[in-house]
């Protein structure tokens, strides 16, 4: 009991340090001044006209002429071009990549062949064994049977 008053002589401490800290915090403001609030619609108008006169500068250029349509179409010819490259060498890396498959099934079926012959060879040897095992069993019981009559007649006279 004497931790628990301890502990909570602690915690009111604490508590007491963190509302005084609280007190030196500093307010939130609600809003502009009326100072910044005027500044700010200031900035707003200067803004607007701004804007305003980058969309006149931009209706105001002249169209494109004949020479940069010509670099354009030479500039993206250029890129269909490499595209194309890329294309061709794609499919390139397509058909290696189909013939590797196709390698790699035949490999996969000649190997499941394997297994299965395998399989079926453990299968015979695990019969054959389970035949043995039952004809010595067969054969312990006939010897234990012929055994038993002198068996039990050494019981009977154990002197003889």
């Amino acid at each position: 009991m004497a931790d628990l008053a301890e502990i909570e002589q602690r915690i009111t401490t604490a508590l007491a340090r963190i509302g005084a800290g609280l007190d030196h915090w500093p307010k939130p403001a609600t809003g502009p001044s009326a100072d910044q609030a005027a500044h700010i619609a200031h900035l707003q108008v200067q803004l607007d006209l701004e804007r305003a006169a980058r969309s006149q500068d931009a209706a105001a250029k002249a169209p494109a002429t004949e020479g940069d349509h010509i670099a354009e179409v030479a500039r993206l010819q250029r890129q269909l071009d490499e595209t194309d490259l890329e294309n061709q060498r794609l499919h390139t890396a397509i058909g290696l990549l189909r013939q590797d498959l196709r390698l790699m099934e035949e490999q996969a079926e000649a190997t499941l062949a394997k297994a299965t012959f395998a399989n079926a060879n453990l299968q015979a040897e695990l019969d054959a064994l389970l035949q043995a095992r039952e004809a010595e069993t067969a054969e312990i019981a006939k010897i234990l049977a012929a055994l038993a009559p002198l068996v039990d007649a050494a019981e009977v006279n154990p002197n003889a």
